[in-house]
């Protein structure tokens, strides 16, 4: 998957322009966040009538949240943009183009976090949005799940890889799972103010892990 990431970033796809090459092409940056609508009925058991048996998901609410769908999408290319001008090979998930049909949109966070050297999930406030708890949630289960973290969240022992995950939120946001991130899985959390806010933050978190695969104890993933 790393090679089809690389391989495919320079190259136009869909919505997603091409993107221009940088310096550090092999330390790849997953940049997620709830920009894009999910495909619930998708996710029911086959037997699920969805007319009463779905809740009430509402996205993109005006009222609770400051953001709309486009402009989260908007803060997160910028911030994706903006690494890849400090020379970190950051991307969204729209950027490496795998069909839906080929492989659905939580199991693409799961391979696309496990590829990366390092997950960033930008959450702004966008009212009640039920892609934000699904795609870091599976991203978690996979990647930081193991033997260590059957028990209580106080006894957990998080693999290593969690040292390669980063959640950026806005100081309004408020959530169980986000909540849950630092007590059980040790993941680095850390809030912004703006979009140069935010990529300061993933900047500097990039150069921290970067710096532990060259000096320190975390293995390159070449």
């Amino acid at each position: 998957m790393r090679d089809r990431i690389i391989e495919q970033l320079p190259r136009p796809v869909g919505d997603s322009d091409a993107l221009q090459p940088v310096r550090r092409e092999r330390f790849l940056v997953y940049v997620m966040g709830p920009y894009r609508t999910f495909d619930v009925e998708a996710l029911l058991p086959a037997d699920a009538d969805v007319e009463t048996d779905v809740p009430s998901f509402a996205t993109w609410d005006e009222v609770s949240g400051e953001y709309a769908e486009d402009d989260v999408l908007r803060l997160l290319q910028e911030t994706r943009d903006c690494l890849r001008e400090r020379g970190f090979n950051a991307f969204l998930a729209i950027d490496v183009g795998i069909p839906l049909d080929e492989v659905d949109a939580a199991t693409q966070s799961i391979h696309f976090a496990r590829a990366s050297n390092v997950t960033v999930f930008i959450a702004p406030q966008v009212g009640d949005n039920l892609g934000v708890g699904i795609e870091i949630g599976s991203v978690l289960e996979d990647v930081l799940s193991g033997d260590g973290m059957q028990g209580p969240a106080a006894d957990a022992t998080p693999s290593e890889r969690a040292r390669r995950m980063m959640v950026v939120t806005e100081s309004s946001v408020r959530s169980a799972m986000l909540g849950s991130l630092h007590a059980r899985w040790d993941a680095s959390i850390r809030t912004f103010t703006d979009a140069g806010d935010c990529c300061r933050r993933c900047a500097q978190f990039c150069t921290h892990i970067q710096n532990e695969e060259l000096y320190g104890s975390l293995d390159r993933l070449d």
